[in-house]
């Protein structure tokens, strides 16, 4: 460093967030939706894998459902039903029969459910494609329903939408149950229209649009219905597509545009709601600023394998979903997904399928290095830093950025003043040895560092010369990259000289 300059060392390892000013502390817990299209596990940087194409349809319309039965995949488009060949890359229509507008699926055994809310539900066997009307007694037209305990419910739909319909009849595969009587459909009544619902070992959670109703020993006699969970208007159930069930744990996406969970443990009787995005220490306000205020068409799912949850959500003025959150459990933390035109997700046979909200195309999730042909971008984006004086004005001397990296990890580096871009550079490597890329940039491995081919191995990044005379009160670095392999960020040091506040010359100029 230059002698006389301010070091500010911000060497806490960037595994779960990201730079900002808070206080003392640099590093905040969660910062990550600026990072884009990466995984993060224990600080280590990993680009997500991408999609392909699996079968497509002759039509210019979206898939608007998917769903798993038994050993195929379904898929649905223009209102008609079709079975996804895998074999030779294409829609293969069941039936010729519409199925109607806003749909929601539900599977049973071999059987599939069409629920819209406008008409009666149709369900279909999937072995010989027949279809019959699902009619329920009193005339009730659900719109969505769940299977729990080897019942279905079924609610949300028509004048009677405040009222869950709970089959008492069910066979053991080989037919479907019947609501057409008192007895065949129980009535369970609440105060307000439902809006979705999600069952775990112990409980049925059915949402309405003031409350968080707790269903319990719905089976076995007992008392069913076992309490209420208030939740303020804005804070309801966005649709019922958002409703997520990971392991032993529920989360949901409200109207306002906020991740909570369901806090329950089982054999305690007490339940809560607990905030998830808007908690403090998350600090991703300035991403739901971004998001819409109807997220109807929107809808979230669990990755198992990953320990993640994904929602699709639409930007303002966009037509359909266009941005995924992903929250992952493991390191409680989130990141951003970007470039899946996606309207919907089923998990099929230990893989992620995926319907495209443009044309009628089936993709394959988490399948090989490219998004449909076209190459991955990642990057991690620092929130402006003042380094701890946000009224002043600095000039940035140097900058040490620390991490670890394979070989072949190419990083782009861009240095933001003020939101103005002032240096422009990447981190590279060839046969084991790391250099800069631009003359005003060099990188060598740490003092007593051996480079060895392959592996993950420690580099510094060293920002000096041009970057001198970068003045202003705060300072922005984006880390970006297309390249295969892995990366770390470690540690950052910027060096620095302190000019004071504002004054009005300075203003003027």
């Amino acid at each position: 460093m230059i002698e006389g300059i301010k070091i500010q060392g911000i060497k806490t390892p960037f595994a779960r967030g990201l730079v900002m000013d808070r206080g003392v502390h640099y590093i905040p817990h969660s910062l990550t939706p600026y990072a884009r299209n990466i995984r993060l596990r224990n600080g280590v940087s990993v680009r997500r894998e991408g999609y392909t194409r699996i079968a497509k349809g002759s039509q210019q319309a979206p898939i608007t459902n998917l769903i798993s039965v038994q050993e195929s995949l379904f898929a649905i488009t223009q209102q008609k039903l079709y079975r996804v060949n895998m074999q030779d890359f294409s829609l293969d229509e069941v039936n010729t029969q519409a199925l109607g507008e806003n749909i929601a699926t539900l599977k049973y055994d071999k059987y599939l459910v069409i629920l819209n809310g406008a008409n009666d539900g149709k369900v279909i066997d999937t072995t010989n494609n027949t279809i019959t009307t699902l009619t329920i007694e009193g005339g009730a037209k659900p719109r969505f329903g769940e299977v729990y305990e080897q019942c279905i419910y079924l609610a949300g739909g028509g004048r009677k939408n405040n009222i869950l319909y709970k089959s008492t009849v069910w066979g053991d595969g080989s037919q479907f149950p019947v609501f057409t009587t008192p007895k065949e459909a129980e009535q369970i009544p609440f105060r307000s229209r439902i809006t979705g619902m999600a069952g775990t070992r112990e409980r049925l959670f059915v949402w309405t649009e003031d409350s968080i109703e707790v269903l319990q020993d719905v089976n076995t006699g007992g008392n069913l219905h076992k309490g209420s969970i208030p939740i303020a208007g804005a804070n309801a159930l966005a649709n019922p597509n958002m409703v997520v069930k990971a392991d032993d744990k529920l989360f949901f996406w409200t109207q306002d545009n906020q991740m909570k969970s369901l806090n329950y443990v089982q054999g305690v009787s007490e339940d809560a709601v607990g905030d998830i995005s808007h908690r403090e220490d998350m600090s991703i306000k300035g991403f739901i600023d971004l998001l819409d205020e109807d997220q109807s068409t929107s809808f979230g799912y669990y990755h198992k394998k990953n320990k993640t949850i994904h929602w699709h959500l639409r930007l303002k003025g966009e037509p359909y979903t266009t941005i995924v959150l992903v929250y992952d459990l493991d390191t409680d933390s989130f990141l951003i997904d970007t470039n899946k035109y996606f309207t919907c997700v089923a998990n099929h046979k230990l893989g992620y399928y995926a319907g495209s909200a443009n044309e009628q195309i089936v993709y394959r999730d988490e399948r090989g290095n490219a998004d449909d042909g076209q190459a991955i971008q990642r990057s991690r984006k620092t929130a402006p830093m003042s380094l701890g004086s946000p009224i002043s004005r600095k000039e940035r001397r140097q900058i040490n950025i620390y991490g670890e990296k394979e070989d072949d990890v190419e990083i782009g580096v861009d240095v933001l003043v003020d939101g103005k871009t002032v240096f422009s550079g990447k981190i590279q490597s060839s046969q084991g040895a790391i250099a800069g890329s631009t003359s005003v940039a060099t990188a060598t491995a740490p003092l007593g560092y051996e480079v060895q081919p392959g592996g993950i191995k420690p580099f510094e990044y060293v920002i000096t010369r041009g970057f001198l005379r970068a003045r202003g009160k705060d300072i922005q670095i984006i880390f970006s990259g297309g390249s295969f392999g892995e990366c770390c960020l470690t540690g950052l040091e910027i060096g620095y000289k302190d000019l004071g506040e504002y004054d009005t010359a300075d203003r003027a100029k």
